[in-house]
């Protein structure tokens, strides 16, 4: 009698202890299931030259470094904008790592270089060189636009350039074929939260410190009826939020039940200004003295190495007594700078002018990076941003999209 009471206390033991472990493993696969955790950044339009500058601190690497010490999360996307694209590449496999999962987007100044858009193709060839692909995209930009899954999530780059036939055959568009593409992908998706990336933004925001506004009716927003028709699509399968660039200008925007991420410009000094430009000049004045190069000449150098810059802020001409803003000639501008150089040394008067002007008429955009934190099914975005002179990147401004 003791030993079957015994066998039968032995089996309720057994059985209490296999129930246990089912519960257990119940639990550890819900955990699995709905604890779906991870991180991914956002950063676009640092658009460089391949100088030196590009490598430091002051400029894009310096947003690198600022990511890396953050937390550099499973994967960076970046919505356009990002030559020279092969450096860019191989700068954030220097900082990030070599193996780093990279997802970058076409923008307007990758459509002006055949260099720019051979790479991307190439990077993405067929759709099956970035990790977890899951469709390339139609005819004509198989290569240029494409879809990913990562753990709970969906995300769709877009080439917004792509005008049904021609990867390169527009300027910013949704277009009918794009449009149908991108609705067969997003009605095959089970993934709970979608992201859709392209370049140019549906309607241009303010900046969030600064409140400076641009490209306004010549982003998405110049071609209304198929601007509207791809806010529709999006809103119809729930997407999570909107990422953009092209703008500079950093702004998270609900708009009419659409969150829109304008990641802003991540180059670090977004421009030069008379303080640092003076600096500059006097750099390659005295590394000109060390090969015999007059000052003169090493101005013309200067101004050669840096035309794109220094063309956009050559805050006021003498010459033409104009505040320019890009739309300098050559013959003016390097004569200006000249100017610019004699003045700034050796009149106060006009040195205060030079810098009184610039002020006036132009303020700066921080540079800026985001973290995307995912939970379950909360996503968090974290902006992180410098003083737009090249300096310490800090969190500035979180939201909660819901």
């Amino acid at each position: 009698m003791k030993g079957k009471i015994k066998k039968e206390y032995a089996l309720k033991n057994l059985l209490l202890i296999s129930l246990c472990l089912i519960l257990v493993a119940n639990i550890f696969t819900c955990n699995l299931n709905s604890g779906e955790e991870f991180s991914f950044i956002i950063a676009a339009d640092w658009r460089e030259k391949a100088t030196e500058s590009f490598h430091t601190s002051e400029y894009f690497k310096g947003a690198l470094n600022a990511i890396q010490n953050v937390g550099k999360g499973s994967f960076m996307i970046s919505p356009g904008d990002v030559e020279p694209i092969s450096d860019s590449r191989d700068l954030i496999s220097k900082v990030l790592a070599q193996d780093y999962p990279w997802y970058p987007a076409v923008g307007n100044h990758e459509l002006e270089s055949e260099k720019y858009m051979n790479y991307i193709r190439q990077y993405n060839k067929g759709g099956t060189t970035l990790p977890n692909v899951v469709r390339k995209g139609p005819t004509g930009c198989e290569e240029t636009t494409y879809s990913f899954d990562w753990n709970n999530s969906h995300f769709v780059v877009l080439n917004q350039y792509f005008d049904g036939k021609s990867d390169v055959g527009t300027d910013g568009d949704i277009v009918p074929e794009l449009l149908a593409w991108l609705e067969n992908d997003l009605a095959s998706n089970t993934k709970p939260i979608i992201f859709v990336s392209g370049h140019e933004p549906l309607i241009p925001m303010p900046d969030m410190d600064n409140g400076k506004i641009r490209h306004q009716g010549n982003s998405l927003d110049q071609y209304p009826n198929r601007a509207h028709s791809f806010y529709q699509l999006l809103m119809k399968y729930n997407v999570t939020a909107y990422i953009c660039g092209h703008t500079h200008c950093t702004s998270i925007s609900k708009i009419n039940g659409l969150w829109q991420i304008d990641a802003g410009h991540a180059r670090g000094i977004e421009t030069i200004y008379p303080e640092l430009m003076i600096t500059q000049i006097l750099k390659y004045i005295k590394d000109g003295q060390k090969h015999n190069i007059d000052s003169t000449n090493s101005i013309l150098n200067y101004y050669n190495d840096n035309k794109y810059n220094i063309k956009k802020v050559l805050f006021y001409c003498e010459l033409t007594n104009e505040v320019h803003y890009k739309n300098m000639a050559d013959e003016q501008a390097v004569p200006a700078l000249y100017q610019f150089y004699n003045n700034y040394q050796n009149n106060p008067v006009k040195k205060e002018k030079y810098i009184d002007t610039y002020w006036n008429n132009w303020n700066l955009t921080k540079s800026t990076f985001m973290k995307v934190s995912i939970i379950n099914k909360e996503v968090k975005v974290l902006v992180y941003r410098n003083d737009a002179r090249g300096g310490p990147y800090s969190l500035t401004y979180t939201e909660i999209l819901n």
